[in-house]
């Protein structure tokens, strides 16, 4: 089973006509918009900030059980890898609680109740119970990810004023694993990712640092994913061994355009900033030919140590063909 995204912003008729699920309490929708590749010819690493649509902050779509079955599972199985908050970070982990449980219940109010008295929330869809007192601290980001579709992490500064990963529950990675990243530094963090230092680093610690609460921020990336015939969706999601596999031979159907709607809060009370990934996958066949012809273009526009990072030789040869047989010239 794979799922996918509503395609993008520009397709208005999808939005208005998408097919939904019915749950005994209430209506899913499709999955929030996803960004457009835009089709640069001109590779550079860019930050794309945008102003959050705060409305929309955390989602709940049709995907919800699918994506919460394999949350629980890695929580029960793997929770060491995917979940690990240090000390410190234990306030700012519970003030994030707090805010998605509010936003949760006012956005979404049919799926999330609330008791004032007893301090917790009820998911209409799964039956689960959660308490989310002053108590259940040492668990506040566990509650959270249980609750959300979005991946959240608790960004911190150090004594050198750099932004750290203080906290982090990353159910769905791609090459790697919080317990082996946890403390890191965002600069330590993105060192593998090509030109990131020279192009962008100054501009996220800038960002990072005048971040404030009445200016909640988002951006979109995507990453190319290919899938073993036989992949179920927990293996497909959750990727700490990296994208590619060489001995693949891909067809349209197993690559596929993994997306990320990545969040930024401060929080006001800890001043700690909330970052949230949302991940969507759609097939490369799935793609509307246009944004497949800018895709297209894009990586011809990588340079070759770019393009092998990102596993060009794995799919790359592939792409190009598929747009050959729908005759779409890039």
């Amino acid at each position: 089973m794979l799922y996918y995204s509503r395609r993008h912003h520009d397709q208005k008729e999808d939005k208005q006509h998408a097919p939904t699920i019915t749950t005994t309490t209430t209506t899913l929708s499709p999955p929030y918009p996803t960004q457009p590749i835009r089709g640069r010819e001109r590779y550079r690493v860019m930050m794309d900030i945008r102003r959050l649509d705060v409305a929309n902050w955390l989602t709940v779509d049709q995907n919800y059980l699918a994506e919460h079955a394999i949350r629980s599972q890695l929580l029960a199985q793997e929770k060491s890898k995917v979940l690990q908050c240090l000390p410190e970070s234990l306030d700012g982990c519970y003030e994030a609680l707090e805010e998605v449980v509010d936003f949760l219940n006012h956005r979404f109010g049919q799926v999330f109740v609330t008791t004032g008295e007893k301090q917790t929330i009820h998911n209409t869809i799964t039956g689960e119970t959660f308490s989310y007192g002053p108590e259940n601290k040492a668990n506040a980001l566990e509650v959270a990810v249980r609750l959300t579709m979005e991946d959240l992490s608790i960004l911190m500064t150090n004594e050198d004023g750099e932004y750290y990963l203080a906290a982090s529950a990353s159910l769905f990675p791609v090459g790697w694993t919080v317990d082996e990243r946890i403390g890191w530094t965002i600069a330590r963090l993105h060192s593998p990712v090509p030109l990131w230092q020279q192009q962008v680093a100054n501009s996220v610690s800038k960002f990072l640092s005048r971040l404030t609460t009445t200016s909640p921020m988002e951006r979109s990336n995507y990453f190319v994913e290919v899938r073993r015939p036989d992949e179920n969706l927990l293996e497909t999601l959750y990727r700490p061994q990296g994208l590619s596999e060489e001995a693949l031979d891909p067809t349209a159907h197993e690559i596929i355009i993994r997306r990320e709607r990545q969040t930024f809060r401060r929080l006001p009370r800890t001043g700690a900033i909330l970052f949230g990934v949302k991940t969507v996958l759609t097939t490369l066949d799935e793609l509307p030919d246009a944004e497949l012809r800018n895709f297209a273009r894009e990586m011809k526009s990588w340079p070759e140590y770019v393009g092998e990072y990102k596993g060009y030789p794995v799919w790359g040869k592939k792409v190009l063909e598929y747009c050959s047989l729908k005759n779409i010239e890039v």
